[in-house]
């Protein structure tokens, strides 16, 4: 997990000026951070750096190994604070979580699904953990998290109560704080009710913004947390459905700056919209139905724009994905990659075992011949461009589209690489009707139009 986030980092500071800045300001910056976890949480993250350091530690010349974990436990934070730095190319965030209940599904059963996307290497969809816990004095539950981490992202309580994050932005914004991972940890193992976890929310001293999407199975509902530093609101069901993506909707969050530009600017409106669309065209739900609303690639309205567009709910970039049955204390965890293998059913006990697997998505041939490959040549061709091999360019760009032929994605490189000036016109058209990403990738492609 280690040797890819920091492969990851590398890819996206470039400059090894940048990331010596970078990650001098973030150290200088948490320089305080312990202060804000509690000493069984300081106690748990030093016990694991410590059996790390004695088995294998490559990394300690970066900082001593508790250090390192306990910046990692702030890293969803950090992360969301350096999003804008121009000293980094940023990855973008595409979370999507929802939720239904009463006359939307099956039996009236609390179901919810999240699909986590988080860039920090393969390893985080290949090596996911499900951890079952016991804690002293506290309530038991099951988290989805990674080898290592004592804070929580995704989990289920044995009193019913169903927590998970999306990052959003907002106005307020501190450099420092109590990383979320271990408020929703700490929701977890002490919380019984909505009313509970959403004070634990509230008095949280945080320093990001989140959209945290709480289900009670003794309450039947579920509600979203809209979370930051300059405030806190409580979304609830509207006609028994709920969708969280990226931004907040509640309207206190009116003249937020932040807020209005991360819908204006990113992918999470159009996801919202998708996932409200998919919900609404099923009747009935049930587990398998949220299953392949977390796992659909379609556009708008369902169109056809390929596999990766950074706009569709699952753009194959998940670490994971998982649907839960709040009322059966159920939770099905999704094999690799990206959400689209094989949902096998945990509970606050552990694997569920005989129980009802969900199957594969049928994409999972695709992803299998097509994905990767269209990653590499993607890289492949911004390098030949950059190198001014135009023709070596426009090959692999030929070889990009027959992989993913509704990708605008392709057909912007393709233009990139072509000399023709008609052929490069015909390429930008198309691909300006295959739904581009963001509101950049658009203005890029009429920028180019215009030229």
């Amino acid at each position: 997990l280690e040797r890819e986030m920091v492969d990851v980092f590398v890819e996206r500071a470039p400059s090894f000026l940048a990331r010596h800045l970078i990650l001098g300001f973030v150290h200088w910056n948490n320089r305080d951070l312990d202060a804000h976890f509690l000493p069984a949480e300081i106690a748990e993250i030093a016990a694991v750096a410590l059996g790390h350091h004695q088995q294998d530690d490559p990394f300690a010349a970066m900082a001593p190994g508790y250090l390192r974990s306990l910046h990692y436990h702030a890293l969803h934070d950090v992360s969301q604070y350096l999003i804008d730095n121009p000293l980094i190319h940023a990855p973008q965030v595409g979370c999507t979580a929802l939720a239904v209940a009463g006359a939307r599904s099956a039996e009236g059963h609390l179901l919810v699904g999240r699909l986590f996307d988080f860039e920090g290497g393969r390893a985080f969809d290949l090596d996911k953990v499900v951890i079952t816990c016991k804690p002293d004095g506290g309530i038991a539950f099951v988290s989805v998290v990674w080898n290592g981490m004592a804070g929580a992202v995704t989990g289920l309580n044995e009193a019913g109560l169903w927590i998970s994050i999306n990052a959003a932005a907002s106005d307020g914004m501190r450099f420092s704080g109590r990383p979320v991972v271990m408020v929703v940890r700490e929701v977890l193992q002490t919380c019984r009710t909505l009313d509970e976890a959403v004070r634990v929310i509230r008095d949280a001293d945080v320093f990001v913004t989140n959209a945290i999407l709480l289900a009670s199975r003794d309450e039947r509902r579920a509600i979203c947390v809209e979370n930051g530093p300059s405030g806190c609101a409580v979304r609830p069901m509207q006609d028994d459905a709920l969708v969280a993506t990226n931004h907040f909707l509640d309207p206190s969050w009116a003249s937020d700056k932040a807020n209005a530009g991360r819908i204006a600017n990113g992918t999470t409106a159009r996801r919202f919209a998708r996932a409200a669309a998919l919900i609404d065209a099923t009747p009935i739900h049930d587990p398998a139905t949220i299953l392949a609303i977390l796992r659909d690639r379609g556009g708008d309205g369902g169109a056809d724009v390929g596999f990766g567009n950074r706009s569709t709910i699952n753009a194959w970039i998940g670490a994971h994905l998982v649907v839960c049955d709040v009322t059966a204390g159920v939770l099905w965890v999704c094999e690799p990659s990206h959400g689209l293998g094989r949902a096998i059913p945990f509970t606050v006990a552990g694997p569920l075992q005989p129980g009802p697997i969900l199957p594969a998505s049928l994409d999972v041939a695709l992803h299998e011949r097509a994905g990767d490959e269209a990653l590499r040549l993607d890289r492949e061709i911004e390098a030949l461009i950059a190198a001014d091999r135009r023709a070596e360019a426009a090959a692999s760009a030929t070889r990009l589209i027959a992989l993913d032929p509704s990708s605008f994605r392709a057909h912007v490189l393709a233009a990139r690489a072509s000399d023709g000036a008609v052929e490069r016109r015909r390429l930008l058209e198309r691909a300006l009707t295959l739904q581009p990403a963001y509101a950049a990738d658009r203005r890029e492609i009429e920028s180019m139009l215009a030229q």
